[in-house]
């Protein structure tokens, strides 16, 4: 792999004391079929899995459909022409590889393998961790850290399991997004550097991973900042922070109160702007997808009734993007 500036294509995998930082690193050449073959039925595939965060049911059924996908010369082939678009490059401004619209074509290839969606998309990922790595290296990110990032690979199958009942991945745009090198996990939260107008911002993401404690947060925003301002001094960046998410809609303070986990972090920002977003709280909050009917989601939780009540009477739900600045 090789960072590479604007007009320039090739340098030293992190730049020397002083240097300008790389903006991007593109991978020296495409993978084989042959290639893809081997790491899809090498032994070290177990530990592969574990690092990209890949648990439980996911975990044991994965294997055999990596042998599966091996053997089938047809999905092997569209494996191996994913993972070579996934790994062309990683940077600031890569654009993301557009799984989603060549996701049905690729599911309808795998049916003869397995029910689902997503594996094709699961199995490129596997295969093409080295360029967005080589990336983080460049950023300053420790192995470590890169694939605590990475490993939300595995947390997005867990949450499409979770909804579907059955091994894949939904959050294709979100994973191919992470693989152009655009995220980053700190603490608690994600993050990933973005323009907005003429200055790059800090945009925040929260994964569902548990509760969601102010201190936690803290934690990560703290941690973010030093991040940033040390690895990303060439952008000027490590105090604005952005958040584009139904957490931040005004609702949840009103109802679960300030003191509240999910109400003491939409109390943090200062809202901008709102949109409606029923589906994607519906999804966030309930686990499912359209087609669904709003009178039958379940009313457990201050939250779940809060929520579900909006969606049933037809008042729905808002998004709003968020500013957070850091002394």
């Amino acid at each position: 792999m090789h960072p590479v500036e604007p007009h320039q294509e090739h340098r030293p995998d992190s730049a020397p004391a002083g240097a300008t930082p790389p903006r991007e690193v593109r991978a020296d050449g495409p993978l084989g079929a042959a290639a893809v073959r081997v790491m899809l039925t090498a032994p070290s595939r177990t530990r592969l899995l574990e690092l990209l965060g890949i648990t439980g049911e996911d975990a044991r059924e994965l294997p055999a459909l990596m042998d599966a996908a091996a053997a089938d010369d047809a999905v092997l082939q569209r494996i191996t022409e994913r993972a070579n678009a996934l790994r062309a490059r990683a940077g600031l401004e890569t654009p993301p590889v557009d799984l989603p619209a060549v996701q049905e074509e690729d599911d309808t290839l795998t049916q003869r393998i397995a029910p689902g969606e997503g594996l094709i998309a699961i199995l490129a990922h596997l295969v093409s961790t080295d360029p967005v790595q080589t990336w983080h290296r460049a950023r300053g990110l420790s192995t470590a850290d890169s694939w605590r990032t990475l490993a939300d690979l595995g947390q997005q199958m867990r949450v499409h399991r979770a909804s579907s009942g059955r091994l894949g991945l939904h959050q294709v745009r979100w994973t191919a997004l992470n693989w152009a090198g655009r995220l980053v996990t700190r603490e608690r939260l994600q993050f990933d550097l973005h323009r907005v107008e003429d200055r790059w911002v800090i945009g925040v993401h929260v994964p569902a991973e548990g509760p969601l404690e102010p201190a936690a947060v803290d934690a990560a925003l703290t941690s973010m900042r030093t991040y940033a301002e040390t690895h990303y001094a060439d952008l000027g960046v490590g105090r604005e922070f952005r958040c584009d998410s139904w957490l931040l809609n005004p609702l949840l303070i009103e109802t679960l109160g300030a003191d509240s986990n999910i109400g003491s972090f939409a109390a943090r920002w200062r809202l901008l702007e709102s949109r409606r977003d029923d589906d994607s709280v519906a999804f966030f909050v309930f686990g499912v997808r359209p087609p669904y009917d709003p009178g039958r989601l379940p009313r457990r939780t201050r939250l779940e009734r809060l929520v579900a009540e909006r969606l049933a009477d037809g008042r729905g739900w808002e998004s709003w993007i968020g500013e957070l600045r850091l002394d």
